[in-house]
């Protein structure tokens, strides 16, 4: 028997309701009610709720361990939110932050396609007034009344539009579960983010026009060299450099196409692509040896400074600075300066490492 769209909605509906209680018994386990004093109070005049935090106690016979997977979700979160401040402006980035707010208690894992829906009304709910009051969209004016000014609900579904239509793809509408419902899309953010960071890389080391390329490659597909070279408006000259350059890093790779059995190249078109999950597998290896450089380097400054750090370790020191000499302290100061550069440093490969292995 075929399923109906009725029928897969209803098992779909199923599905996710049991998803849901198994999730919120395993939240549930390790902790236990605490034990009533049958010798206190009545129970009756000190009524409680069932659902209060306050009569649970934890189980010292079960392990906790940290919910790593829940961090990584804020750190994800945060980072969206950066990213559509940046892109489109910061009440776009609070009205990002307001449908991860309203979702956070309800997302489970990190390959979630998208977060949990929700409709202007609650994005109104949840975000200052003052922040959508600032005049930063322009919208249409009232026919009717010109000079009236766009209400709360207006400005909201306003930046959804335009989160909706962006070409990072922040917002998917979820027309399955009613009208006027919206949802953050991670699937598509996934690419945009990786994307993002992959082809700053390539404009800060080869430049704009070598960037450009690589970007017409991912978006157009498999091309050959004259087309490339009129999409990106270069010089055949040039284009042929860049392309050499690219296929030389490993960004970019050659696809064969005979025209005959023989294979000739006289008779062979050369179309040129970007293997984008290779690439990003690669990026993601040089990110972890540069943090092993980041890190041995700070190894290495800390050894040349040794004496100075022994003298730092000293009781009497650390109660008095002032008896470091002059030499010492600019000495301390420089190291200071060294080590949060390639902390700083350490922090934004972290970043890109978390783009590409955990998002």
């Amino acid at each position: 028997m075929i399923a109906t769209a009725k029928d897969r909605q209803t098992i779909k509906a199923a599905a996710l309701a049991q998803i849901e209680a198994e999730t919120s018994l395993q939240e549930g386990i390790g902790m236990k009610r605490k034990a009533e004093d049958l010798l206190g109070p009545s129970t009756k005049k000190h009524a409680r709720k069932e659902d209060d935090d306050s009569e649970m106690e934890v189980d010292p016979s079960v392990f906790f361990t940290i919910n790593f997977e829940k961090y990584t979700m804020m750190f994800r979160n945060n980072a969206i939110v950066d990213y559509a401040t940046e892109r489109v402006n910061h009440t776009a980035g609070q009205v990002v932050k307001a449908f991860l707010d309203h979702g956070k208690n309800k997302m489970k894992s990190l390959h979630e396609d998208d977060s949990p829906s929700a409709s202007p009304i609650h994005i109104v709910s949840m975000m200052p007034s003052e922040t959508l009051t600032q005049d930063d969209i322009v919208l249409q004016p009232d026919p009717l009344d010109p000079n009236k000014k766009p209400g709360l609900q207006e400005v909201v579904r306003a930046y959804i539009m335009l989160l909706k239509t962006d070409q990072a793809g922040f917002i998917k509408s979820k027309d399955e579960l009613g009208a006027n419902q919206f949802a953050i899309n991670f699937s598509k953010l996934r690419d945009s983010m990786k994307r993002r960071v992959f082809e700053g890389i390539i404009r800060e080391k080869y430049g704009v026009a070598t960037c450009r390329i690589a970007r017409i490659l991912i978006e157009k597909g498999k091309l050959d060299e004259s087309q490339v070279q009129k999409l990106a408006m270069l010089p055949p000259k040039e284009a042929r450099e860049k392309l050499g350059l690219l296929h030389t890093k490993g960004i970019v790779e050659i696809q064969e196409v005979p025209r005959s059995a023989d294979r000739a190249p006289a008779r062979t078109f050369f179309l040129w692509y970007v293997p984008l999950e290779k690439c990003y597998q690669e990026l993601l290896v040089d990110a972890y040896r540069v943090i092993l450089n980041l890190q041995q380097r700070k190894q290495e400054e800390l050894k040349m400074r040794s004496r100075l750090l022994d003298k730092l370790s000293r009781e009497d020191v650390r109660n008095n600075m002032d008896l470091l000499s002059e030499a010492d302290k600019a000495e301390l100061s420089q190291l200071k300066k060294v080590i949060q550069r390639l902390e700083t440093s350490k922090k934004r490969m972290d970043d890109i490492v978390m783009i590409f292995r955990d998002f």
